[in-house]
């Protein structure tokens, strides 16, 4: 580990950090993803798509206890060689690269349509970048401070969707399990791309002061999320119906300009606000996570180096994706293929570490 730039986290720290990589552009068009198949029970696949990061959960505690000062990178290359570790290590680390531009590209488009719409694109994404690469500059410590820090601001973000309970109607919720438990089934993969984060945990629980407070730590993360996004989910689906729904792009929206308060002309905007906060908070972890992984990787430049190389790829690869319906199409094909990748390369490098046990680079304490 890079101790003279980096210090050790805390479990809380470690908690909000995970949690805000979990909680992406998702949560404003996670509904439309969540009633595709489960119709009005689309909070319920909300609930199981979590069984995802959970499954991630104890892959990484298992991997912490076998090699706690070896992270994926290393423990990749000690059981697939130096070559094949290595590129898929770069297929590991473009995750990041790809969470960090779709997050980017997505907010941009919903602050132009919402908030800005006078500044192009380019002029958002350029600023959209700065804080998050300075934030990465600082290190791990730093990162998990503004997590923490940020959760609290953002705080009554998720007390919203309670105002608009009096403007929604019971009907749109019933019949409970009233799609069929097959349709639920179905939503839950859907709903379970939008728990894609958890990744980064594999990278970083070597900087965590007490090992074995991960489980602990991280399962707290996904049980935060996991109600952030059923609660909101069944707010949109209770106000505005599954039929209504899928003629929004981002229908978690709706919500707040449902809010009606005397001294504000708008709620929307302060909702914008909040939850921009909370994009920063993603983009500050992907690009922690890919200039960590690029300087293990290539270890001719140092981590804060990559903090300013990585900046102009990052801008160029965001603007690629072009209008919020090309962007969203994109995505849905690229997601469920990373979130494949991940599932069977952490599986089988767990499977090697326990075929391999009692091996003389075992680093188990006992």
């Amino acid at each position: 580990m890079d101790k003279d730039t980096d210090s050790l986290l805390s479990p809380s720290q470690l908690t909000f950090t995970l949690l805000s990589n979990l909680m992406g552009i998702s949560l404003l068009t996670l509904p439309n993803s969540a009633i595709k198949y489960a119709k009005q029970d689309g909070w319920i696949a909300c609930i199981l798509g979590a069984v995802y990061p959970i499954y991630m959960i104890f892959i990484a505690d298992y991997m912490c206890k076998k090699f706690p000062k070896d992270n994926i990178l290393k423990l990749s290359k000690k059981c697939f060689g130096k070559l094949l570790g290595t590129i898929l290590n770069i297929v590991f680390i473009s995750f990041f690269v790809f969470l960090a531009t779709e997050i980017a590209s997505g907010v941009s488009n919903v602050l132009r349509i919402y908030m800005v719409t006078f500044i192009t694109n380019y002029k958002l994404l350029s600023v959209l970048f700065l804080a998050p690469a300075f934030i990465a500059y600082k290190g791990i410590k730093t990162l998990g401070k503004i997590n923490e820090l940020i959760f609290y601001l953002t705080i009554m973000l998720y007390f919203i969707p309670i105002a608009v309970l009096k403007y929604g109607l019971i009907v749109n919720i019933m019949p409970v399990f009233g799609s069929g438990v097959l349709n639920i089934i179905k939503s839950t993969k859907e709903t379970a791309y939008a728990y894609s984060g958890m990744e980064m945990l594999f990278l970083i629980y070597p900087y965590l002061q007490d090992s074995k407070c991960l489980k602990k730590a991280a399962l707290k993360s996904i049980i935060i999320i996991m109600i952030i996004y059923t609660w909101f989910t069944f707010a949109v689906i209770y106000y505005l119906g599954v039929d209504i729904i899928p003629k929004f792009l981002w229908p978690t929206v709706v919500i707040s300009e449902a809010i009606k308060i005397p001294i504000l002309n708008n709620f929307r905007y302060i909702f914008m606000v909040l939850w921009s906060l909370i994009m920063l908070k993603s983009l500050s972890n992907h690009y922690y996570s890919i200039t960590y992984g690029l300087s293990k990787l290539i270890s001719m430049a140092k981590r804060k180096t990559f903090v300013f190389l990585v900046y102009p790829m990052l801008f160029y690869i965001s603007s690629l994706y072009g209008n919020p319906t090309l962007r969203r199409d994109f995505v849905d094909r690229a997601v469920p293929i990373y979130v494949i990748f991940n599932l069977i390369y952490v599986s089988i490098i767990s499977l090697i570490l326990y075929i391999k046990k009692g091996d003389k680079n075992d680093q188990q304490t006992q």
